[in-house]
């Protein structure tokens, strides 16, 4: 019990600090960037902007739990589909907080953070390039007013026809409401999360775990799976995989860094509210394949 108690409070007190940053930065970027800001900022050109698209988290460093919203937005807006997933996909890894947190989880060890990187930019473009080869249409299903989304799973969900009636004392104040929600919202799943990860290590005897965690194919699935459960934030999760690190191999753990924050439980329920279920089903198909493919290799290196 001892044990269950330090390895879990270890994870969740790193972690807290990232998630409240994450969450502030994610409100402000709500309720004071407008997509008609990310719409003029990326290439109109399909081919070309896949790139400048997926590195965008860069300066606009959005939480994966609030991404779906906003790329049905920018493609209603014109946004071409390819550029808007490209963004979907890489914008909430490929940004300055996970990187310091990837760094600070695995104590500044900068091949994970690398690799996190390096992989989730590789997925993120070759993700939007085929998607500009098989779907040219915008794929969103046909929306009433009643089906906004309304799932509850983070703060910063509301119209954003509301939000450009504010004040900028109104936008500050409903900033601060935003992300106390959120972090709310975001500390359940990093509770659950590392709650899980704790048991796992914990229950397990080591000899499974690394059986388990040192196969080059069977661990990058089971920790793929593993990030599609539990649904942790992309500034959270690498203390999670921190947790594994003696246990798993490198490939898994990056695995579940790069996969969890781009297709997750939550995501996957907004994009079949959003997106045609056939394009949805391609999405994660690719996605998981290119992950899945890059932390195989990751593993042989």
């Amino acid at each position: 019990m001892i044990n269950f108690k330090i390895i879990l409070l270890s994870i969740v007190i790193e972690a807290l600090p990232f998630v409240l940053l994450s969450v502030i930065v994610s409100a402000i970027l709500h309720n004071f960037v407008t997509e008609d800001m990310i719409s003029r900022i990326i290439p109109k050109n399909k081919f070309l902007s896949i790139v400048p698209a997926s590195l965008l988290g860069i300066v606009l460093p959005v939480c994966d739990c609030g991404m779906v919203p906003i790329v049905r937005r920018l493609v209603k807006k014109g946004v071409p589909l390819p550029t808007a997933i490209s963004f979907m996909l890489g914008a909430p890894i490929l940004n300055p907080l996970v990187a310091a947190a990837t760094a600070f989880a695995f104590k500044t060890n900068t091949a994970m953070v690398l690799f996190r990187l390096g992989t989730a930019f590789l997925v993120a473009c070759f993700a939007g390039w085929l998607t500009s080869l098989f779907f040219k249409g915008n794929e969103l299903k046909p929306l009433t007013a009643n089906q906004q989304h309304s799932c509850g799973c983070c703060g910063p969900h509301t119209d954003q026809y509301l939000i450009d009636e504010l004040t900028f004392t109104g936008k500050l104040l409903r900033t601060i409401h935003d992300a106390s929600n959120e972090f709310f919202e975001m500390g359940k799943y990093l509770l659950i999360g590392a709650i899980l990860g704790t048991l796992a290590q914990i229950v397990l005897s080591r000899e499974i775990l690394l059986s388990i965690g040192q196969h080059p194919g069977f661990s990058v699935g089971v920790m793929m799976l593993f990030a599609f459960v539990i649904s942790v934030c992309s500034a959270a999760d690498a203390f999670i995989a921190a947790s594994f690190y003696t246990s798993f191999s490198a490939g898994s753990l990056v695995a579940f860094m790069v996969f969890g924050p781009m297709l997750d439980l939550k995501n996957t329920l907004m994009l079949l509210h959003t997106f045609r279920f056939r394009f949805v089903v391609w999405l994660a198909f690719v996605a998981a394949t290119l992950c899945a493919g890059a932390a195989y290799v990751i593993n042989l290196l």
